[in-house]
């Protein structure tokens, strides 16, 4: 079936896709602009751009399955660029990042559900749980681009904590989608997730971030 490519180019350039799209100059403006104030404005308006999008396409009637596909994609393109600039001046372990992506990591390993089983990922990044993990990512780049690095490490560690809990929600949801079995869907489930989710946080943070996580406990303390 051939495709119409005149169509599709209508998809990407309503108003919509356009505002997604500003946020690609936004953040090579904060490349530029690390010394100046000017890099709070950059990163307040990549995050009015990311609340307007949706709206504005369900007020102009212009949804439309591309634009579904963008916006995502554009937010994870945009934190891992503004991650990828601001994250090296705060004198951190790499290892950080494990907490900052968790989430956005275990997304993607869904993505091949869709051919096998007809997954619709979008469900997953629709729940409560991961939009507070997405708060907490842009509260984090708002500290690393202060930069504020006590605040940035606790804002990690609570980032880790929620991805923990996002996940254990989506192997929860994503488990009921696909299978019929009774104690996947009653508390033995939610359990059973619960403890393998926490227990590979567990190992992971004890192998990257032993230190890392005594080290600030104590400074806590």
């Amino acid at each position: 079936m051939s495709i119409d490519w005149r169509e599709r180019a209508g998809e990407i350039w309503t108003v919509p896709n356009l505002i997604s799209l500003s946020r690609l100059p936004l953040v090579a403006g904060i490349a530029v602009t690390l010394h100046s104030p000017v890099r709070y404005v950059l990163l307040a308006l990549i995050v009015l751009s990311d609340g307007v999008d949706g709206w504005v396409a369900r007020k102009l009637d212009q949804t439309t399955e591309l634009g579904a596909m963008l916006d995502p994609a554009l937010d994870k393109l945009t934190a891992l660029v503004v991650v990828a600039i601001l994250f090296p001046r705060l004198d951190l372990p790499l290892a950080y990042l494990v907490l900052f992506f968790a989430r956005d990591a275990f997304v993607v390993s869904l993505a091949p559900l869709v051919p096998l089983y007809g997954f619709d990922t979008s469900k997953v990044q629709a729940r409560l749980p991961g939009k507070v993990v997405t708060n907490l990512q842009f509260l984090a780049m708002v500290a690393m681009l202060v930069p504020a690095v006590a605040t940035t490490e606790a804002l990690l560690w609570a980032l880790g904590l929620a991805s923990a809990v996002a996940i254990t929600d989506y192997v929860v949801f994503v488990a009921r989608e696909l299978s019929d079995r009774a104690w996947v869907h009653d508390r033995r489930g939610v359990v059973a997730a619960a403890v393998g989710v926490f227990a590979a946080f567990a190992l992971v943070v004890g192998f990257l971030l032993s230190e890392e996580l005594a080290d600030w406990l104590a400074a806590l303390g």
